[in-house]
């Protein structure tokens, strides 16, 4: 990080204050000490007096590759005791229709062909795509509240000023289900990766005759039709969403990994309890992000038992896709400078957002009333819970659905 000094009208991060401070003296001349002080005080040029010291929080680093990377600490060889999923060819994946299951899966070499791999190196996008507007802001709370309803949790950028400005700020993550992305980005990441081709290629791809036969319409609802939109996800290491489910998707990523913890539905569809106890620390504790819930509360022997018997923890790498079921509760941590496509199940293309998107505050209009007032002495308790199957775009872990 570059570390620069600015007079206090320079708009920027302030992480520290220098003051001068008189120095030391005598008890008996405190009173005189405390007067004099005060009369210089009224003289000092304010200017003189403080230093603001600022943090850029740019990338400029020639590539994504060379950003730090926590490996060491995160990354491991996905073992099967450990990560335990499939690892399908991108043959594989579209015979066997897997989108359609209930397993999450991993799939290599997604991204061959994909002029993204060139278009999507960092200089070449800032060159190609600098004012492709997205929105950024802290993946903890994002992952909290869904990315949708966000409101002032968000704040809009493009890629350009992300990278070149916020990138490595600690709260800043770059990530949008519903902006309008630029067509030349869409086409970068051809062919899309099944179920989405399918959309792209026939939007009445499962549509039949309406009564009046006069037109197609598709008997799915629209949360439930694999569409052509993708999202983009650009974030730095460690950054990444923290715990979470939704509907059916995939994630491709393009440069950098991805730690995944998943956790299956079934587990917590009709156990609140066990939610919560798997996702917080205790009674009123705080939301982790991903990389701070590994280092805390991952090794105990009840979270280590969900993911071992009932989870998966894995390592995505460049050109992998990961293709997240239904519900599957899911974190992810970065590791290393990372760039990544996403495409939902119902996730349609947006058209941008306007000002008044980012005046919502989430935690004033959230209806949410679940504290820790439920009965919690039932540790990993088989409480039971009516399932509530109407679609939604985003759950946190403490929504009872």
């Amino acid at each position: 990080l570059t570390i620069t000094k600015s007079p206090p009208s320079t708009m920027a991060m302030a992480i520290s204050t220098n003051r001068r401070r008189p120095h030391s003296l005598p008890k008996h001349g405190l009173f005189l000490s405390l007067f004099t002080t005060a009369i210089l005080a009224l003289s000092v040029d304010p200017s003189q007096e403080t230093h603001e010291t600022i943090i850029d929080y740019g990338n400029h680093n020639l590539e994504w590759e060379d950003g730090p990377s926590s490996w060491e600490e995160f990354g491991h060889d996905n073992d099967p005791s450990v990560c335990g999923l499939p690892v399908l060819t991108v043959e594989e994946w579209e015979a066997g229709r897997y989108w359609e299951g209930n397993t999450p899966v991993l799939v290599k070499n997604m991204t061959d062909g994909w002029a993204a791999l060139n278009h999507w190196k960092k200089q070449e996008m800032i060159r190609r795509y600098p004012d492709a507007e997205a929105t950024m802001g802290d993946g903890r709370r994002v992952g909290e509240v869904g990315p949708d309803d966000a409101g002032n949790v968000l704040s809009p950028t493009t890629v350009k000023e992300f990278i070149t400005k916020n990138m490595y700020h600690p709260l800043k993550y770059f990530f949008d289900r519903k902006i309008a992305i630029p067509n030349g980005m869409l086409e970068d990441c051809h062919p899309f990766p099944m179920p989405t081709r399918a959309f792209l290629e026939n939007p009445e791809t499962g549509a039949i005759h309406a009564l009046s036969k006069k037109k197609k319409v598709n008997p799915k609802p629209p949360f439930e039709i694999w569409q052509d939109h993708l999202a983009i996800s650009i974030g730095s290491d460690l950054q990444g969403l923290s715990f979470h489910f939704h509907g059916e998707a995939w994630n491709v990523v393009l440069f950098g990994s991805k730690r995944w913890l998943l956790w299956d539905y079934a587990r917590f569809e009709k156990n609140v309890t066990r939610q919560r106890h798997f996702a917080l620390a205790g009674e009123g504790a705080p939301i982790l992000s991903s990389a701070e819930w590994i280092r805390q509360l991952y090794s105990s022997p009840e979270r280590m038992y969900e993911m071992r018997t009932h989870g998966h923890d894995c390592i995505q790498h460049a050109g992998e896709m990961m293709f997240v079921p239904r519900k599957w509760m899911h974190m992810v941590v970065n590791i290393g400078d990372t760039v990544s496509v996403i495409s939902e199940v119902g996730l349609e293309k947006g058209e941008g957002k306007k000002p008044e998107d980012f005046e919502y505050d989430p935690d004033e209009s959230s209806d949410d009333s679940e504290d820790w007032s439920e009965d919690n002495s039932e540790d990993w308790s088989e409480d039971d819970m009516e399932d509530d199957s109407e679609s939604e775009d985003w759950f946190t872990y403490v929504n009872e659905e």
